[in-house]
């Protein structure tokens, strides 16, 4: 559900691209010997079959193929491997000329989740047995698993009669092997790498400069970081049309090009590079050829160049996600073939209408695309618009538009896209606004003052897609959507009930949120994956085909739901997000089968504030994936089962907050290494708290490792703000630093334990200074006793710390005054005693009342406490003191008295044994004597001469 337009090439840039494409395929089969695929004519070394050696080699290559989910390979068998699937012979010698088994369905590949979709990739790898084929001129194993995640086989660089040559999209890591480079007769090259895959890279590209036949080159995505003078590399292929260096993290360029060579190249793509840098000058402004330039997120600065205006056969030019400022320049004009321009996110500003007459007038009616979302363009009115006749795609979405719409917008009868959300838009949208748009298929109205009023019985001219229509004010008409598979009419006035079944809407998303909906939830469409109806007034049960088979996630916090959670929620195996927070539900979690979840592999389940009850759900126990589990403020009771780490363990939050939970807090809840918010706050938990919270690895460390962390939030938030510019509005709330606050998908950084209100006894233990991540820690309202561990200075990430209302003794350890985030403290009602340390942090917290920060502890003394120290002793408390230093000062006191013991029984006895202390001078004398001898015999064997007789 994008709200941009296809990232590459749109509209006009595509058909040039088709264009590009004829002559590359006119020029191989101009270059190529007739080629029909299974043709058998009789020669003096073809005898109506395909070559025995290469039918071995192809069997050879299947061989290494381990999975063949849609059976591209079901017909290689029987001795005509010409006749097989992919694979292409020569009419007049039999041989294997073309090997074609590409995956024309990588894309939908990638987003394969459900039992709809089929998967297209081969897997496995590519066998050198292809080297076989010597005579093979095109070779496409495109979009499938066949790299083994290992480089490019160096091999391949051996099948020098090849002129066509795509591997891209298949998983190469490592290095591009340079004898690709012995390629000479290549005309088309691709090994682009998709964003998901993980990068090739390339240091050298040198070997580039050997393809002197090159037209289409495309490394996309692999990695050039390191690759000096690509530019110059590239100026070597004066064939060259298509050029696409995507995202290949190149951070150079240079300014222009001394002796020129691409006097052919029309398509130019280096976008997402981090170039950052002015967009003028540079070397591509010389390329008069181009009919397509893709320079978006290049991280460029400065204004628009003047340079644009050499480029006059351009037809399509995105440099959209920069830093531009200015308005376009003037030499615009020159580009009379212009079809599609996409500006987006740059800071661009003055007038609409200027903007408009800047654009060529000569293109007026062939501009299709005009992409201007988020450039900061002002204006009262859209009427110069209407001189774009040709205009399919307009995106003025965020930016400072005001005034109303002009109702012969309709008359641009060739739109399909119209985006105007997020401005200031104001007036009415009728009927006939929308006469004459038949094509379209995007609408995007929200986050404006614009009312959409329309008959009840109104009969579009056009079948919807996607809208975008929240907070517009809309009067309620189902059927003019019912083919819009993304719905958007959250934040608006709707009120009354919904249909009784929606069976008849093909909608796969569907946003009701903030309206004033009545009634109960409707039957759901089969085809339904995300809904949202949240903060509405609906009541009554749940459906019972609230398991609807697609469901990927469902919001419906903040209405009046009563009654159980259906067991048909089992049956939705693809379900990755339930919110039914702030309801009326009662009951427990019903007993899904273990074979009914087994598919679940992302779950959250937010439960908070209803009247379930039971003990901690069984069901749990069944959910591997679970990643976010709140069951707060709910009826709950019994102990925390032993389980609790085996049957979650990808768990990063829990919280089981206002229950009735009672019992030991299980030692098991610390093996929950990924676990990074942790509220038992207000239930009944007894006991001491677990002594190996250093178990908890995911709070040891301040590093977010989101490589391997999920946060399902964020997905849902890329849904929300992909069309209408709202971002889900969850019911994530975490108690911290003495107050409520929502932290929305931003949860994942939140590192929290929270065990206040509760009846834990016990030390604090010491391992709790080993959660370096933590962000606040609430253990107040206890029965805790002991001393504030001293290692709790080392929690430098700590910003709420509460241990109030507790039996805690002893000093506040000066570590305290060294937590540089501390923005909250609360030390209140125990019992401890001495200086209050000063200085640092803790002097700037709670400037309007420090003293409550310590009130109830009657043996503190010191600011900011009007009590006063005995004695002006230093704050710096000894660090023998603490009771991690406890047993070296056990030891070394022991030490002490046992040489003082020692020295004085032997001093005793030399005093009053008079035998003793004769022996001990005669041994005395004895080892004196010993020595001297020793060192004069010694002397006299090194330092004498000898004697010379």
């Amino acid at each position: 559900m994008a709200a941009t337009p296809p990232s590459s090439f749109h509209g006009a840039a595509a058909a040039a691209m088709c264009l590009l494409l004829f002559f590359l395929t006119s020029t191989v089969a101009a270059s190529s010997p007739p080629v029909v695929s299974g043709a058998k004519t009789s020669s003096s070394s073809f005898n109506g079959s395909c070559i025995a050696a290469e039918r071995d080699a192809l069997l050879s290559f299947k061989a290494g193929v381990t999975s063949d989910t849609s059976r591209l390979l079901k017909s290689w068998r029987g001795e005509d491997c010409c006749k097989w699937y992919g694979v292409s012979c020569s009419s007049r010698t039999g041989h294997v000329l073309k090997l074609d088994l590409h995956n024309g369905f990588f894309q939908e590949d990638l987003l394969v989740n459900d039992d709809r979709r089929v998967v297209h990739w081969l897997r496995g790898q590519i066998s050198s047995s292809l080297l076989a084929l010597r005579h093979l001129k095109h070779l496409d194993l495109s979009g499938n698993i066949l790299g083994g995640n290992m480089s490019i086989p160096e091999f391949i660089g051996s099948l020098k009669s090849l002129t066509y040559l795509d591997l891209s999209n298949v998983n190469f890591v490592g290095r591009v092997p340079p004898q690709l480079g012995n390629l000479t007769k290549l005309t088309y090259l691709d090994i682009h790498r998709h964003l998901f895959y993980a990068r090739a890279f390339s240091s050298d590209v040198s070997w580039l400069a050997s393809l002197h036949s090159l037209q289409h080159l495309d490394m996309g995505g692999v990695n050039l970081s390191a690759a000096v003078g690509w530019v110059h590399v590239v100026n070597k292929l004066p064939n060259l049309r298509a050029l696409y260096l995507s995202n290949c993290r190149l951070s150079s360029s240079i300014p222009s090009l001394r002796h020129h060579n691409l006097t052919v190249l029309e398509a130019l793509d280096l976008s997402r590079n981090p170039f950052n840098s002015p967009a003028s000058p540079n070397w591509y402004w010389d390329v008069t050829s181009l009919k397509v330039l893709d320079i978006e997120k290049c991280e460029l600065s400065g204004p628009f160049p003047d340079e644009l205006g050499n480029l006059t056969m351009l037809e399509a030019l995105d440099m959209g996600w920069n830093s531009i400022e200015g308005m376009i320049p003037a030499t615009l004009k020159n580009l009379c073939r212009l079809q599609a321009v996409y500006l987006a996110e740059n800071n661009i500003g003055g007038d609409v209408t200027d903007l408009i007459e800047r654009l060529p007038n000569c293109s007026w009616n062939s501009l299709q695309e005009l992409i201007l979302f988020g450039t900061n363009i002002t204006g009262t009115t859209l009427k110069s618009l209407l001189n774009l006749t040709a205009l399919s795609t307009l995106f003025l979405h965020r930016n400072h538009l005001s005034g109303s719409v002009p109702v012969e917008i309709g008359t641009l009868k060739n739109l399909v896209g119209l985006h105007i959300g997020n401005n200031s838009f104001s007036g009415v949208i009728s009927e006939t606004h929308f006469s004459s748009l038949t094509n379209l298929k995007s609408i995007d109205f929200s986050q404006t003052y614009l009312q959409v009023k329309v008959d009840l019985d109104w009969k579009p001219p056009f079948d919807l897609d996607a809208a975008f229509l929240s907070s517009c004010h809309l009067d309620w008409f189902w059927t003019t959507f019912s083919n819009a598979w993304s719905l958007d009419l959250s934040y608006n006035q709707i009120s009354g009930e919904l249909p009784p079944s929606l069976d008849i809407m093909s909608v796969e998303q569907l946003f009701l949120q903030s309206n004033h909906l009545i009634g109960s939830i409707p039957q759901l469409p089969r085809s339904i994956e995300l809904l949202d109806i949240s903060k509405n007034s609906l009541s009554g049960h749940l459906p019972s085909n609230f398991g609807a088979p697609y469901l990927h996630v469902v919001v419906l916090f903040s209405n009046c739901i009563t009654g159980i959670i259906p067991y048909s929620i089992c049956q939705s195996p693809h379900l990755q997000i339930l919110d039914l927070s702030n309801n009326l539900l009662t009951g427990g979690l019903p007993d899904c089968g273990k074979e009914e979840l087994k598919q679940i592999w992302k779950f959250v389940l937010l439960l908070s504030n209803n009247s379930l009850s039971g003990g901690f759900p069984l069901l749990l126990k069944q959910c591997q994936n679970l990643v976010f589990l709140d069951l707060t403020q709910n009826k709950f009771s019994g102990k925390l089962p032993t389980w609790i780490s085996e049957g979650m363990q990808r768990l990063v939050m829990l919280r089981l907050r206002s229950n009735n939970f009672s019992g030991d807090i299980p030692i098991e809840i610390t093996w929950l290494f990924s676990l990074r918010i942790l509220d038992l706050a207000n239930n009944s938990f007894s006991g001491i708290m677990p002594r190996s919270l250093d178990s908890l690895k995911a709070l040891t460390t301040t590093v977010v490792a989101l490589n391997i962390i999920y946060n399902p939030f964020l997905e849902l938030y890329e849904y929300r703000t992909s069309g209408s510019g709202h971002s889900y509005n969850d019911s994530l709330w975490l108690v911290t630093k003495g107050q409520m606050l929502g932290y929305r998908e931003n949860v994942i950084y939140f590192m929290s334990i929270d065990m206040s209100c509760n009846k834990l006894a016990g030390q604090i233990p010491k391992e709790i200074g080993s959660l370096l991540g933590l962000v606040n820690l609430n253990l107040s309202s206890n029965m805790l006793s002991g001393n504030i561990p001293y290692k709790i200075g080392n929690l430098q990430a700590l910003e709420s710390l509460d241990l109030s209302n507790n039996q805690l003794s002893g000093e506040i350890p000066q570590g305290l005054t060294y937590l540089t985030s501390l923005s909250y403290l609360n030390l209140s009602y125990n019992n401890l005693s001495g200086r209050i340390p000063s200085g640092h942090q803790l002097d700037t917290l709670k400037t309007d009342d420090p003293a409550s920060m310590y009130i109830g502890n009657s043996g503190l003394c010191g600011h900011p406490l009007p009590k006063a120290c005995p004695r002006d002793n230093p704050t710096q408390e000894p660090t023998w003191w603490h009771e991690d230093n406890s047993s070296q000062l056990d030891f070394h006191l022991g030490l002490i008295v046992g040489f003082l013991a020692g020295l004085w029984i032997i001093f005793c006895g030399l005093l009053f044994k008079k035998t003793w202390r004769y022996a001990y001078f005669s041994l005395f004398d004895k080892v004196y004597d010993n020595v001297y001898v020793f060192c004069v015999v010694t002397w006299l064997q090194w330092f004498r001469k000898p004697s010379t007789n």
